[in-house]
């Protein structure tokens, strides 16, 4: 569950690096990359990629723990429950409705609860990339959107699921709670994310970039406002894992990633503690690939996607469990069965329901300089 955050961090509206051979063509010139071909760079934002449709939600938001609850219940208890007097009792009644037999909470085991899908977003456009190319022959069949600047097939089934969720939509342009809170453990060290570019010859165009994508044990240098200080120095971490090496390319001053299964480190607020079911949430990518543009000020906007398993979009709330039902009104449940019923890859061949849901996150990563350390061999001792 997410917490109010403090002023200062960096919050994005809803646009993204405009990827269209129109906008290409009409950017500016680019320097020259540096002598030696590497660049670095930092992580400053990297959440759901959100885009507010005015078609998205015409039902209105996804219904919460409460509003749920009071649709089950006939018209005329409904209203008497509404009343100022009977609010102690509504409250509950409706908290009760978190929990399952043997005290099983909705948000910690959403799978044990028979709850209908919460709304979903109607609306044609959304941010993302298109990842399967129109045919995956290992997903599952699913209705695409085209992208802000036009591009078609884009595969974005996560924002589908999640766009008419309060704490994910957010207003006014400014993405939610979920936009904030993940900027701010960013700002905070809790999973600093960088990127190192070897062998570029041209910020516009160049066949041949490798890619190392990785986390960072080193905490973001930020200033007074917790605004990123670019050109800090971070070291990539030495968990094998989390050091994704990339094949790249550059295409009219974007930077694009052949697909390839991405795994960095994620994590919630909790520490040093376990996540949900006793394992470390990641950011777990099948086929995730990077669309990231150049900026004239040197910086990297843009998307990247994949397939994520479908327990991962649910981490914040799992994690959160009681109070994440109790406190922010989710019905994980109903946010469970969406995602189930929308994701579309990674196909289970025995049973045809897909465990993966196609995903699109917005990020912006600004120039540092990023030592990699390879990860040690070990040799076996005589």
């Amino acid at each position: 569950m997410l917490i109010p955050l403090a002023a200062g961090a960096l919050i994005l509206g809803t646009g993204s690096a405009d990827l269209s051979p129109r906008a290409r063509a009409a950017a500016p010139v680019l320097p020259a990359p540096p002598a030696n071909g590497e660049m670095g760079f930092i992580f400053t934002h990297f959440a759901p990629a959100i885009y507010q449709g005015k078609e998205d939600c015409p039902e209105g938001l996804a219904a919460t723990l409460r509003d749920n609850y009071l649709q089950t219940q006939a018209p005329a208890e409904r209203m008497r429950l509404l009343e100022k007097p009977n609010e102690k009792e509504l409250t509950t009644r409706w908290t009760g409705y978190a929990f399952g037999p043997e005290n099983t909470n909705i948000c910690t085991h959403p799978d044990k609860f028979d709850r209908p899908p919460q709304r979903v977003v109607q609306g044609k456009v959304a941010q993302g990339i298109d990842l399967d190319g129109g045919a995956d022959a290992e997903g599952c069949g699913h209705e695409n959107f085209t992208s802000p600047t036009g591009e078609a097939g884009i595969d974005n089934q996560m924002w589908r699921a999640m766009g008419c969720v309060r704490t994910w939509r957010g207003v006014d342009g400014m993405g939610g709670d979920i936009v904030r809170g993940l900027t701010q453990f960013l700002v905070s060290g809790e999973h600093t994310q960088v990127l190192l570019l070897t062998g570029v010859d041209s910020l516009s165009d160049d066949p041949d970039v490798t890619v190392i994508y990785a986390n960072s044990e080193d905490r973001a240098i930020v200033d007074s406002r917790q605004n990123f200080i670019p050109g800090a120095s971070y070291t990539v971490v030495d968990n094998p894992q989390h050091r994704n090496v990339l094949k790249g390319r550059i295409v009219g001053g974007v930077l694009m990633t052949q697909p390839q299964h991405i795994r960095l480190r994620q994590t919630w607020g909790q520490g040093s503690e376990r996540d949900i079911r006793g394992q470390r949430t990641e950011w777990d990518l099948a086929k995730g690939r990077l669309h990231l543009a150049f900026q004239p000020d040197g910086s990297l906007k843009g998307i990247v996607g994949g397939y994520q398993p479908i327990w991962n979009i649910m981490a914040s709330a799992s994690i959160g469990g009681e109070g994440a039902a109790t406190t922010a009104g989710y019905d994980c449940a109903a946010i469970y069965a969406a995602l189930k019923k929308l994701a579309d890859g990674d196909r289970d061949p025995k049973t045809g329901q897909c465990r993966r849901i196609s995903s699109g996150l917005e990020a912006v990563a600004v120039p540092a300089f990023v030592n990699d350390r390879l990860p040690e061999t070990k040799v076996a001792h005589k």
